[in-house]
């Protein structure tokens, strides 16, 4: 049967470094090997700049698998094709591809043959994905397989979210398929409608996690330590146990908070709806449609009591759909927020449709739009307000009208905009007045 490059590849990872990315080798000549594939300090600069797009030092490369993954992928897979698997063996330890059968020793390790005879060996033995080959008198090695949370968290995103996209779906089962480096998958999601149309907070979140690890695992650590304490003041026990591993739960929340820019409000939203369940938890599918129904409420601003956990259980029992339970949110919302009940009841969300609104209250009292929903009070008197007289039905609040009433808001006096307003108004008073400045 024939080799596979992943049998090659995996079999090559072994014989460097065990399958260790924080690997490092001796010194030799002034030089030595990083990561799981031992690539060597001179060829790292060259090598990220060209299949990783951004030049790294060693020291870089050693904590950034997403850049040792598309590194051998590009060299060594160069390799494959013009030489043929033994080739690129000898050409990967030595830099020649005509010493596969070379038996000369080698500094600090086996001869060339030595080394591809045993890498061509390894590979044999292979038994993961992608058509794995098994030679005579090989020892079938089993490789652990990700499960598909794992490998999501892998590329930098979330099961759920991954889910929530037939394109994003798709794109990551396509990755999945194919063996992709972290590299890679972000590369072709950054061409994706889906990805053009993303909030630049989670855009930012995915890329931090692929060029900057270092930076990554602290504001993970900090969205861990603000989160838990939020769970706490709205009742939660703590979600950190006590070898510092957090709940799914928290977990959920901390991804809410960090890649997709949940302000704490709405984490304390999110996570206040658990204290009314078993201990803060709804498992199952009844949790899937838990989670479902209350985001759809949020996004209509919609309050509920217990409603939430009722419905749940009836989806899960069969007695109700998700679809109805939908559908009862959106006539309510539809009936509170009067001006867009047609736009509502075909589908819209009352955010989306208050985003007009949320822009210019964050634009004109300077506070982030992620601090800002419907349950703000200038937004819902936006959303709610009545047509002027003699309006028709329907009518909506002006942009304009809605921007003068933000300026009544004590808040907006202390914004720059207002000290940049009245100082403007004060010049063209002193002008009137013969002092200009």
């Amino acid at each position: 049967m024939s080799m596979t490059f992943e049998a090659f590849l995996w079999a090559l990872t072994q014989q460097e470094s065990g399958g260790n990315y924080g690997a490092v080798g001796v010194w030799v000549g002034g030089d030595r090997a990083y990561g799981r594939y031992q690539v060597m300090g001179a060829n790292i600069p060259s090598w990220t700049k060209k299949y990783y797009g951004r030049s790294l030092t060693p020291t870089q490369y050693l904590n950034n698998r997403a850049a040792q993954d598309a590194v051998v992928r590009g060299v060594l897979g160069g390799y494959v094709k013009k030489y043929g698997y033994r080739g690129a063996a000898s050409a990967w330890y030595s830099g020649n591809p005509n010493l596969h059968n070379s038996t000369r020793s080698q500094p600090g390790g086996p001869s060339i043959k030595g080394y591809v005879d045993s890498v061509m060996n390894r590979a044999a033995g292979y038994t993961g994905g992608g058509g794995s080959t098994g030679g005579s008198g090989g020892t079938a090695v089993a490789v652990p397989k990700l499960s598909s949370a794992e490998l999501a968290e892998q590329y930098g995103l979330s099961s759920a979210l991954i889910n929530s996209s037939k394109e994003l779906k798709g794109l990551f089962n396509k990755a999945v398929t194919g063996s992709w480096s972290g590299a890679r998958f972000q590369a072709s999601l950054k061409n994706t409608k889906w990805w053009k149309t993303q909030s630049s907070t989670l855009r930012k979140y995915i890329t931090i996690k692929f060029t900057d690890p270092a930076t990554f695992k602290q504001n993970w650590a900090s969205g861990q330590a603000k989160v838990n304490q939020l769970a706490v003041q709205v009742g939660l026990a703590s979600q950190i146990n006590s070898k510092g591993q957090s709940s799914q739960l928290l977990r959920d929340a901390i991804y809410r908070s960090v890649a997709l820019g949940w302000s704490d409000a709405r984490i304390k939203n999110y996570l206040g709806t658990r204290v009314a369940t078993h201990d803060g938890v709804m498992w199952g599918e009844a949790g899937e449609y838990f989670d479902k129904l209350h985001e759809v409420a949020y996004l209509n601003g919609m309050k509920y009591g217990r409603y939430f956990e009722q419905a749940a259980r009836g989806i899960a029992r069969g007695v109700t759909t998700l679809e109805t339970e939908e559908a009862k949110i959106r006539q309510q919302a539809a009936a509170r927020y009067a001006p867009f009940r047609d736009q509502i009841l075909a589908g819209q969300n009352v955010m989306d449709l208050a985003a007009p609104y949320i822009k210019a209250t964050s634009s004109i009292l300077e506070l982030a739009e992620t601090d800002i929903d419907l349950f703000n009070p200038h937004i819902a008197r936006a959303m709610t307000a009545k047509p002027a007289a003699g309006a028709a039905a329907g009518t909506q609040m002006p942009l304009w009208q809605f921007e003068n009433d933000l300026r009544n808001d004590p808040l907006w006096k202390k914004t720059n905009n207002a000290r940049e307003s009245m100082m403007t108004t004060a010049r063209a008073v002193a002008k009137d007045f013969g002092m200009a400045w």
